[in-house]
């Protein structure tokens, strides 16, 4: 959720620096991090398999990994273990697939958020918007064998800015030949999708589209302001982000609310007001018609087009101090996020809008959910907006989807499973099945029972590296506090 000058600081903090899928033919190297060197075994043993798919736990497993590929799977009691194996002792302790965290954005923090995101068990992450150089730079780290999760590229974002000028990671498309450039540009980088934005034109939305069909480039994003839901999941946009638009999309049609507000865009009045967005949702939340959004859920469903509510972004910007987290900032970082704390709570109406943003966003989960809407978890984590923490946040994401309404599998689901289907990915990821990718996160307490039991990881496997707390404790670097901070506790 990088800035956005459209809605301009609208969906504040949020969409104010809101800042897809990799089908089958689309290949990066970045999904294959450096393998361990030799073929000696790692074995995690004696532990009990949690099945994303079903919920079904298996005790009393060993998993058998070599390089990094799981090679079998048995009762430990059949399990004959090699003298050059290590072994991980794992009795009492749960075993899950590595986590993907579905919308980041890294960008020139990456020494700071790849061991956040391993020390918390997200083996793999969607990068959602970033410079073409940051890719580049991914790239080189990879090719030197940095160990580093699974990562997939927009790289720049399919955007307009009408009046001022875009971001570094923001195109600025005015033309249908710079749309097809950009989109050119985009593959020639090796991008795995292409990320649309808000503001982007009707006009150009649809040349993006098709330039983007014709590079073999899936596309997601934020549904634009003036495009309806259900044409843009027919267009074939494979997700969307932050719920954006969701609640006028799934307002009785009979009320007008959309053609309302795409009237009201056209004026540039949420460019004057940024908050008149959420104006906009929360009136339309009051509106919301059974009928009209069970269509559309349909609609969602038969394409595969998925949501990625990152619920935790709005929580986080709308928090008026850090928690002990906070230390894992450094402080010219927590300096940023006191002046943007301070300007969000010093707006009343802001701070009350954003909270009920937060009420009606988790009720349409529930309902999305209760439909059978497929979902991803992302956190939109990025130092640019307060509060919200590489890796950490994606736990806390899981949190509000199962207070939303999804149970813990379903959670679990939705940064595990459901990754892996919309990545086309299912045979090497998502699961803890022999033949798969060694992507390994074991908690010391069953997930299932509490979903907080996935910030309790006793160790991570990343493409068959072990790592144990010992090693997670060694990569994870902490900061003294500003005493602005200190102060408020």
């Amino acid at each position: 959720m990088y800035k956005n000058q459209g809605i301009k600081n609208s969906i504040v903090m949020l969409v104010v620096i809101m800042i897809s899928g990799l089908l089958a033919q689309t290949t990066n190297a970045l999904l294959n991090p450096p393998s361990p060197k030799g073929k000696n075994n790692l074995i995690i043993q004696d532990v009990t398999i949690v099945d994303v798919k079903t919920g079904k736990l298996t005790p009393k497993q060993s998993i058998v990994i070599t390089g990094n590929k799981i090679t079998r799977i048995d009762d430990s009691v059949d399990i004959d273990v090699p003298d050059d194996a290590r072994i991980i002792k794992a009795t009492g302790k749960y075993v899950i697939p590595g986590l993907w965290d579905m919308h980041v954005h890294m960008e020139h923090f990456m020494d700071s958020a790849v061991p956040l995101l391993l020390a918390n068990g997200v083996t793999g992450v969607r990068e959602m918007g970033t410079s073409l150089n940051h890719v580049k730079l991914t790239q080189n780290m990879h090719n030197k064998g940095t160990l580093m999760p699974r990562i997939v590229y927009s790289g720049k974002v399919a955007n307009t800015f009408p009046n001022e000028e875009a971001p570094g990671h923001h195109f600025n498309l005015k033309t249908e030949a710079e749309a097809r450039k950009a989109v050119q540009l985009l593959k020639q980088h090796k991008v795995d999708h292409v990320k649309m934005y808000t503001n982007i034109s009707d006009k150009l939305y649809a040349v993006v589209l098709d330039e983007a069909k014709k590079q073999k480039l899936p596309v997601a994003g934020h549904l634009p302001l003036t495009i309806r839901a259900d044409k843009a999941s027919n267009d074939g946009m494979r997700s969307f982000e932050h719920l954006h638009g969701m609640h006028i999309a799934t307002a009785s049609q009979k009320s007008g609310l959309f053609n309302q507000f795409v009237k009201e865009v056209a004026t540039g009045a949420l460019d004057r007001d940024h908050l008149r967005y959420y104006d906009y949702e929360i009136k339309a939340a009051a509106y919301y018609s059974a009928g009209d959004s069970q269509k559309l859920y349909e609609t969602f469903k038969q394409n595969e087009t998925y949501q990625v509510p990152t619920m935790v972004t709005m929580t986080s910007v709308n928090k008026p101090t850090p928690d002990q987290r906070i230390k894992y900032v450094a402080p010219s970082i927590q300096k940023q996020w006191l002046t943007g704390i301070k300007r969000t709570q010093s707006n009343k109406r802001e701070v009350k809008l954003l909270n009920q943003m937060v009420q009606i966003n988790s009720d349409l989960i529930r309902k999305m959910n209760q439909a059978g809407v497929p979902i991803m978890a992302g956190s939109d984590a990025t130092y640019m907006m307060p509060n919200l923490y590489y890796g950490f946040s994606l736990h806390e994401e899981l949190q509000l989807l199962v207070k939303a309404g999804l149970s813990p599998l379903q959670a679990l689901q939705s940064a595990t499973i459901n990754p892996a289907r919309y990545l086309d990915n299912e045979e090497n990821q998502g699961t803890v099945e022999e033949g798969k990718l060694a992507d390994l996160v074991i908690l010391d307490a069953n997930p299932l029972t509490d979903i907080h039991n996935t910030t309790r990881i006793h160790a991570v496997v990343m493409n068959g590296h072990l790592l144990d707390q010992t090693k997670i404790k060694s990569m994870i670097k902490t900061y003294p506090v500003i005493k602005e901070f200190t102060q408020k506790k």
